[in-house]
């Protein structure tokens, strides 16, 4: 690996119309870089063509390695190829319509030095550009030996796209679970921090773009993610000690409840919420939290527990 360098692998699927801005974000960064797209439409197909004629100019330059999935695989599978081909000592994953700040991953590198080798990766803050021209910032902080906040989900950093890694760390856990096929990031961020500390920048450096969401998530689809990463992380979440078990519990369950409300399924998240044992105090705190999210236009987690 290159010392002092990053690898941004940026896997893309249906955005050909998009994937320049992300691409040129990338170009523009300060820090020694490797651009790797993994073009995850399907070889031959009508949008695998339209991204290589895009990128057309930065393949032939080399400044883009460009890898094309013989057929649609999925974000994780994708994923898994970039970090397979990455030289750099740090390795990032941004979305295909997102942005990130020019210095964001020298910075993010630089502290991830300063903290040390235990520091596994490294968030920062960030705002959502929303339908309708509305703007979400950050309100997120956490730093250290968060794996309990992870395991619940309550790290809100935006998007997968604002984590940095140190490489080895990140494959040394074998990289994405392919298994996943939604919340795959926090997956990924909760094994990377299972042994290892988290570093946060206070600094906004990173643009998700959420104008546009092509993929309309059921309370069906959430309510079968959600159960699937009990199943997968239960013993982890039952090993914790009792108050911080009792959170991350409480924590999935409110987080339904929540998505419930829009999706009219509220009857089926409430009978989760009385599964779990959520008291009327702590639900009461949840609602407090989202209606100051919404009234201060921040995004920051629910957190029942100090760590």
């Amino acid at each position: 690996m290159k010392k002092d360098s990053v690898t941004i692998v940026i896997p893309t699927y249906h955005r050909p119309d998009r994937i320049l801005r992300a691409v040129e974000s990338c170009e523009k960064q300060t820090m020694d870089h490797q651009i790797i797209v993994v073009d995850d439409n399907g070889k031959g197909t009508s949008e695998q063509l339209e991204t290589a004629e895009k990128l057309s100019s930065l393949i032939e330059q080399e400044t883009v390695v460009y890898l094309i999935n013989e057929k649609n695989s999925g974000a994780s599978f994708s994923r898994n190829r970039g970090l397979e081909a990455a030289e750099g000592e740090f390795i990032t994953f941004l979305d295909d319509d997102d942005e990130i700040a020019p210095d964001k991953l020298r910075k993010q590198a630089a502290l991830l030095n300063q903290l040390g080798p235990e520091y596994t990766c490294c968030c920062c803050d960030y705002h959502k550009l929303l339908a309708g021209g509305k703007v979400y910032q950050s309100g997120e902080y956490a730093q250290g030996s968060v794996y309990p906040y992870a395991l619940a989900r309550v790290i809100y950093n935006g998007s997968g796209s604002n984590l940095l890694a140190r490489t080895d760390a990140a494959r040394a856990i074998g990289g994405y679970d392919v298994r996943f096929a939604k919340r795959q990031d926090m997956e990924f961020m909760a094994r990377l921090l299972k042994h290892g500390k988290l570093a946060w920048l206070k600094e906004d450096l990173l643009t998700i773009h959420y104008e546009i969401r092509e993929n309309k998530l059921t309370y069906e689809g959430l309510r079968a993610a959600d159960e699937f990463w009990i199943e997968v992380f239960r013993n982890e979440i039952d090993s914790l000690p009792e108050r911080q078990k009792k959170a991350v519990y409480d924590s999935l369950a409110l987080e339904r409840w929540r998505y419930s409300i829009p999706r009219h399924e509220q009857k089926d998240a409430i009978a989760n919420l009385k599964k779990y044992h959520v008291s009327f105090p702590v639900w009461i705190r949840y609602v407090c939290y989202l209606i100051g999210r919404v009234l201060r236009k921040r995004s920051y987690g629910f957190k029942l527990v100090r760590l």
